[in-house]
């Protein structure tokens, strides 16, 4: 899967957030995202979900295609070239 991803700005100092815009919606991606402790809020007009797994989230609106990653402090870039792989061996 082909995405674009930038360095976006957080409120927590040292946090590694990125945004990335992605081919499929939020709710595409839950689906692919095995062994993943997901949660979706429908309360809101444009529901959302948050995806949790070893102290990486990922949060996005389920019907957009732009989600954004926090990363760890401690393996942020490992876990980044790790879920970037991930996401390119994706075929859809």
């Amino acid at each position: 899967m082909k995405f674009r991803c930038k360095k976006t700005e957080n409120c927590f100092a040292g946090a590694q957030t990125y945004e990335y815009e992605l081919p499929i919606t939020g709710q595409e991606l839950t689906a692919l995202l095995g062994g993943w402790d997901i949660t979706e809020n429908h309360r809101f007009r444009r529901p959302v979900f948050s995806a949790r797994r070893e102290g990486l989230e990922i949060k996005g609106i389920l019907a957009a295609r732009v989600v954004k990653v926090n990363y760890t402090r401690e393996n942020w870039e490992e876990e980044k070239r790790g879920l970037e792989q991930w996401m390119e061996e994706i075929t859809l």
